[in-house]
């Protein structure tokens, strides 16, 4: 079998399970593969493919085809620039929480170094490994009651050479206490209400990782247990930023302003409000 013809059965068994651009999804499945980018694939539609290769292939359009995210297939995202290994242990870290990396990075400007930070379930350590690779003047604890999402942000610590700068724990929230107070607190909690969950599109719902979805009956269960830890959890001056679901941010608000802090929202690339960013202070420099 050639390269062609491997595509244009993929194609087939793609579209039959509904997989959006089947075609295209083909393609990136081949070239992960073969371990080539999509021009080669094109530009040598009639090279033959070994029997193994053919194997391995249909084995990954099957996984695509039954809905797994090429990310964990790929073990692969891109995220901030750098490049993080997933699979189904963890969340897929999205575009939207560089929103929060970035206000973080802009916020870690206003403390004194070494800045302490609390990245509150971690997963990946998308957050923790780019604000560590981002600003050498952190350093941060890193909390997830997942003890394998732990060792794969471990990993991508590693991977990218700010292991030395961050402290992984396997703790719950809920039952956490800092020893020291942190000058910033970040968050991308679980945020979906759990009866909504099953509505998700099936990618997210039947791969991705329930405790990291989960944010109980309303969605807000995690906010309101950071937001009762804020004060033990920050410095007199530090700051808190949490990523929201959509429609969230006026809750969440509300609850940092109770604790007496200023409030800003940040705005997606979509202009939905998805960052609540609470201090003490002054919340940027």
């Amino acid at each position: 079998m050639n390269i062609k013809e491997a595509l244009e059965t993929a194609g087939k068994i793609l579209k039959s399970r509904n997989i959006q651009t089947p075609v295209r999804e083909a393609g990136v499945l081949l070239a992960h593969v073969i371990k080539k980018d999509l021009s080669y694939i094109y530009a040598h539609s009639e090279e033959k493919l070994s029997d193994e290769l053919v194997r391995e292939f249909f084995d990954v359009v099957g996984k695509r085809g039954s809905g797994m995210p090429f990310q964990y297939i790929s073990n692969r995202q891109e995220f901030m620039s750098l490049d993080f290994y997933v699979d189904q242990n963890c969340l897929i870290p999205r575009p939207d929480t560089e929103i929060l990396v970035e206000a973080a990075l802009k916020v870690i400007k206003k403390y004194q170094s070494p800045v302490r930070i609390l990245d509150i379930g971690t997963g990946s350590g998308a957050i923790a490994v780019s604000i560590a690779y981002y600003d050498k003047n952190t350093v941060i604890n890193a909390i997830d009651i997942s003890e394998n999402a732990l060792e794969i942000a471990a990993a991508n610590a590693a991977k990218h050479g700010v292991e030395g700068r961050i402290n992984f724990i396997n703790a719950d929230i809920r039952h956490f206490t800092a020893k020291k107070p942190y000058a910033v607190v970040v968050s991308n909690p679980p945020y979906i209400p759990s009866g909504e969950i099953e509505n998700l599109m099936p990618e997210v719902a039947h791969f991705e990782p329930l405790i990291a979805l989960d944010g109980g009956e309303d969605g807000m269960d995690f906010y309101r247990v950071i937001a009762s830890k804020l004060e033990s959890l920050l410095t007199s001056d530090g700051t808190v930023l949490t990523e929201v679901g959509i429609g969230q941010d006026s809750f969440v608000m509300e609850l940092f302003e109770e604790k007496g802090m200023n409030v800003e929202v940040l705005k997606d690339l979509a202009g939905i409000n998805r960052v609540v960013v609470g201090c003490f202070g002054k919340i940027f420099p």
